[in-house]
């Protein structure tokens, strides 16, 4: 069951209620796109987006210290090159802007081509790509390398960057540094759901768990009977430290997602789990947090992201308070 009325007009009634919630969104006609009505202009604007069904990503992040505006599209489908554009003009007149991108084919080329032609308008546009998932191909063990929750921590660096009056050069100087330093996984009991759809993306036996899916209900790597949070944490922990190679005393973040179905209670003992093991491990996490940052339309799953503090500017940056819907100070 889904609590909406008639399917073909969930999105549009869902960013009314958003409205109502969240006057400080001002949303641009024509689009599912939206921007801070407190912008002042006088920092480069940061512009995320993709498709809709991440809630509260992306315009939940959208005020004050984290993105400038949001434009989404239909449900996991990126919004087109011209909403795009049309969100990045009422947004600001300073002809500059930075795209955050999520390393999918098809939000990678809307952004793009977006770019491409506000360049020739004589904009000057820049963009970084997150690439944070590790999960693996099934068949070729290839890493898939999507952009999933550590979008969100890019959001709230380069956010407090902008705001002390980053440039263009210097956000996307930032954001290749971050983007090497920070890694996701995922670990799902439950496919996502299109609004009015009863079948959802993928099916699970009782008691089943899969590694490694995507934010769109994309398939993971190794499905296995549940046993216990600390068995996904075992799980989730080692590939990161794969990924990551860490020394005792390294300092990360660490923020644990629910994917849209899950508990706090249930997230809460997770995070304890990982914890735990990074103890273990000698590792120091200076920065957690816990909760439902980008989701993958109701699955019941989590996702686990480490993002090493390789800069001593990156944890002040996450720690400094921001006015959004989405991320709690």
């Amino acid at each position: 069951m889904q609590i909406i009325n008639e399917p073909q007009n969930a999105l549009n009634q869902a960013i009314q209620g958003i409205q109502r919630a969240y006057p400080n969104l001002q949303w641009v006609p024509g689009t599912l796109g939206c921007y801070d009505r407190n912008f002042r202009d006088d920092q480069v604007p940061l512009i995320a987006g993709g498709g809709s069904g991440h809630d509260p990503a992306h315009w939940g992040y959208v005020g004050t210290g984290m993105l400038s505006a949001a434009v989404m599209g239909q449900v996991f489908q990126p919004p087109t090159p011209q909403e795009i554009i049309k969100v990045t003009k009422q947004v600001t007149k300073n002809h500059e802007a930075f795209f955050i991108i999520k390393n999918f084919p098809a939000d990678v080329a809307a952004f793009t081509t977006a770019e491409a032609q506000l360049t020739a308008e004589g904009w000057q546009v820049g963009h970084c790509i997150v690439a944070d998932d590790i999960s693996v191909d099934n068949a070729s063990l290839k890493q898939r390398r999507r952009g999933v929750a550590g979008t969100v921590l890019i959001h709230k660096i380069l956010g407090a960057a902008a705001a002390r009056g980053a440039s263009i050069a210097g956000l996307t100087d930032l954001s290749a540094s971050l983007i090497t330093n920070i890694h996701t996984i995922g670990v799902a009991a439950s496919g996502a759901r299109i609004p009015g759809q009863t079948a959802t993306s993928f099916s699970l036996q009782p008691d089943e768990i899969y590694y490694g899916v995507g934010i769109h209900g994309e398939p993971g790597y190794r499905r296995e009977p549940f046993q216990s949070s600390e068995r996904l944490a075992q799980e989730l922990v080692s590939k990161l430290r794969l990924n990551f190679r860490w020394h005792a005393d390294d300092h990360y973040a660490v923020m644990v997602n629910s994917l849209g179905g899950t508990t706090p209670l249930e997230l809460m003992v997770f995070n304890n789990d990982v914890h735990e093991l990074l103890d273990l491990d000698a590792v120091t996490v200076d920065f957690n947090k816990v909760g439902t940052f980008l989701t993958s339309n109701g699955m019941h799953g989590l996702s686990l992201t480490l993002l090493k503090l390789a800069h001593p500017s990156w944890l002040p940056a996450l720690q400094k308070p921001v006015t959004t819907a989405a991320w709690p100070n």
